[in-house]
């Protein structure tokens, strides 16, 4: 609290005992020292008489601390000079004299405000932990590129645009990319272009105003508004309307939109992250307007198939396996080796997400007594999914899911240099969980524990 009037501050410091409360001149200098040797301060209630000199000080404090909440009194208030203070960027203008019931109130909601931003940074922190390219599960020479490009990506603002076939992890990347970048504290909004009708497009991405189009009972912001200062991700590009690409070119030039049946536009800080299960060639020869394609295609993320990248199948299988006991659906203990060789040797047409999708399916399906995924299982899958199937093969030994999730976290540790929250991330398990592994497969001496 920072005031010129020594009664003013008396009265607030009475007011505010339920609080841990602070007391300093108004004089910049040492305010700002103040504020360093107050690195937890929650909110900066200063006031005053003269509003220019308000004005200074609010300028001050915002460029010194620039997300600290500030609340201004001032014992002679215009609208000039409350609409001038809330426009320098304070919580609220309060007039003096004012109701100490009132303004106490606006202190707790200031205060409130503020606990609930910091429970969103640390969602956010924890978000980008689990979202990040480190979750990327992958030791293929194709992903490497992948991962190069995507890292670029997180490092800048331009526009991405991410092809593959379907369940490549299009969106898995797009959202590590989000999740490295300055703007990994404000929200990720998905938007999937195919799913959407025609006729509602515009409305769904730049909002539209009451009574716009029949059935408009109330106004819509839109999703680029939702987006603000963030990211949008555009699944399936390629199926937005000409007429919506259009002006999706214009918001990205202008950086504004415009909602329908709306006359002012209003502007916006969006990046976008595009995706298309077609390829670039196909993107660029008609499935988009040219100019869209060249503005979004600055830097293109191409995700290979899972048939291209085969030495990530086991470590996926481990992945997914553990996910799987984690989660409580079903509890694998073994998977039979000449059932990997079958998944080895299926396309995987639906790529990792089928895969994914595969094991949990056959997990839920093994007899109570069973705890090992053998190949009739796999064969009986890919029967229902209308695959051919080879004639069985000799029952070869079976590969334990005890030596696929050694493996595993033996790449896990290798991968991210020893550090086990890191790798425990990387296997979609806790850090407890693999402390517990580490000491069920004898690997927890072999590893240091001077990083966790």
């Amino acid at each position: 609290m920072a005031t010129e009037d020594g009664e003013l501050g008396s009265r607030l410091l009475g007011l505010l005992r339920g609080h841990t409360v602070e007391s300093c001149p108004t004089q910049a200098a040492g305010l700002t020292e103040r504020m360093d040797r107050w690195p937890a301060l929650r909110l900066l209630i200063f006031g005053g008489d003269s509003g220019e000199r308000i004005l200074d000080l609010l300028t001050v404090v915002k460029g010194h601390r620039p997300g600290l909440p500030v609340l201004v009194l001032s014992s002679q208030p215009t609208i000039r000079l409350a609409t001038d203070v809330i426009r320098g960027g304070a919580e609220d203008f309060v007039p003096i004299p004012y109701s100490e019931e009132l303004l106490l109130k606006e202190v707790e909601r200031i205060l409130e405000a503020a606990e609930l931003r910091d429970r969103v940074e640390s969602l956010h922190r924890l978000v980008a932990d689990a979202c990040g390219l480190d979750r990327i599960v992958s030791r293929s020479s194709r992903m490497r590129p992948v991962l190069d490009r995507a890292r670029a990506a997180s490092r800048s603002e331009t526009p991405v645009l991410i092809t593959g076939e379907t369940g490549t992890g299009k969106e898995l990347v797009a959202r590590a990319i989000h999740a490295g970048s300055r703007r990994a504290q404000q929200p990720l909004v998905p938007l999937n272009c195919a799913a959407l009708p025609r006729d509602l497009v515009e409305s769904e991405l730049f909002g539209h105003r009451r009574g716009a189009f029949s059935g408009a009972g109330t106004a819509h912001p839109g999703l680029f508004a939702a987006a603000h200062r963030g990211t949008l991700f555009l699944d399936e590009i390629g199926e937005l309307p000409l007429e919506a690409q259009a002006k999706l070119l214009r918001v990205l030039q202008d950086g504004e939109v415009r909602p329908v049946g709306g006359l002012e536009s209003r502007r916006v800080d969006v990046r976008i992250i595009a995706a298309s299960n077609r390829s670039l060639a196909a993107m660029g020869a008609g499935a988009m307007r040219q100019d869209l394609f060249f503005r979004l295609s600055v830097l293109v993320i191409d995700m290979p198939p899972l048939r291209e990248r085969r030495e990530d199948l086991p470590l996926l299988v481990a992945h997914f396996l553990a996910r799987i006991r984690e989660r409580g659906v079903a509890r694998v203990e073994s998977v039979d080796a000449n059932a990997l060789e079958l998944m080895l040797d299926y396309p995987f047409p639906g790529n990792v997400r089928e895969l994914e999708n595969m094991l949990e399916g056959v997990s839920l399906t093994l007899p109570p007594d069973r705890t090992t995924i053998r190949t009739d299982d796999v064969r009986g899958w890919l029967r229902h999914r209308g695959q051919p199937v080879a004639p069985p093969t000799t029952q070869g030994p079976s590969l334990r899911l005890h030596d696929l999730e050694v493996w595993a976290i033996t790449e896990a540790l290798r991968k991210t240099e020893g550090n086990k929250s890191r790798a425990a991330h990387l296997l979609g398990i806790s850090r407890d969980t693999l402390y517990r592994k580490l000491e069920e497969m004898g690997l927890a001496a072999d590893v240091s524990d001077s990083r966790t």
